[in-house]
């Protein structure tokens, strides 16, 4: 049994072998204070790590979700312009078709612009469809586009108090050393009491940290 020398790791190994070490560690009442400076700077560093990927991704796919919906609705409206309607169904065709013409290029607009350019459309499009029943291949996406941007609102109002909660954490690079040294140290008052002490407990978790360590070098 030797003393353990903490490896230099990357962010995601770090915080898996802190992890790891923590529910190695739990409950050694010999410890007990390092290991809890070393949970603290744990939990600090994935809040770190939170904030470092916290980049919107949920909005990506709830965006793509939207911008589906709107093209499928947008290509069908242009594909009936093609058929032959009879009069009033043209007249409500060649309606949408103008509306979605003031509306090109929507999915390419920054998401607030984006989501509130496709309440407007909305709001023209059901005026349009309003009492009509004999285009329900149209009308059917008008729901799906409006349910999608609702969520894409709420996505948006998650993510930024998610920001806001974030914003007084600091990145997991800067919280690294001082998690990787509260780790050092517990290894170290673990190595001391399973090499100078009789507790079982203590030098069987000693020898998991071992293997742990061994596993990421």
């Amino acid at each position: 049994m030797e003393i353990i020398h903490f490896p230099r790791l990357r962010n995601k190994e770090l915080q898996t072998v802190g992890e790891n070490s923590l529910q190695i560690c739990n409950g050694i009442p010999e410890v007990k204070p390092a290991y809890d400076k070393a949970s603290s700077t744990l939990s600090t560093f994935v809040k770190g790590m939170q904030k470092d990927k916290n980049v919107g991704q949920s909005k990506k796919s709830y965006d793509r979700k939207r911008d589906t919906y709107t093209s499928a609705f947008i290509y069908n409206v242009k594909y009936e312009m093609s058929y032959e309607h009879n009069v009033e169904d043209t007249a409500l065709v060649t309606a949408l078709n103008n509306i979605i013409g003031k509306y090109a290029g929507i999915a390419r607009l920054p998401y607030n612009e984006q989501t509130a350019a496709t309440d407007n459309m909305l709001d023209e499009v059901q005026v349009v469809l309003s009492g009509n029943e004999s285009l329900p291949h149209l009308s059917r996406w008008i729901p799906l586009i409006d349910d999608a941007n609702n969520e894409f609102k709420a996505v948006s109002s998650d993510y930024i108090k998610s920001s806001v909660d974030l914003k007084e954490t600091d990145a997991a690079s800067l919280i690294a050393p001082q998690l990787a040294e509260d780790l050092e140290n517990l290894f170290t008052l673990m190595y001391a009491h399973a090499k100078i002490g009789s507790n079982a407990n203590v030098i069987s978790a000693y020898k998991e940290l071992e293997v742990l360590i061994d596993s990421v070098n």
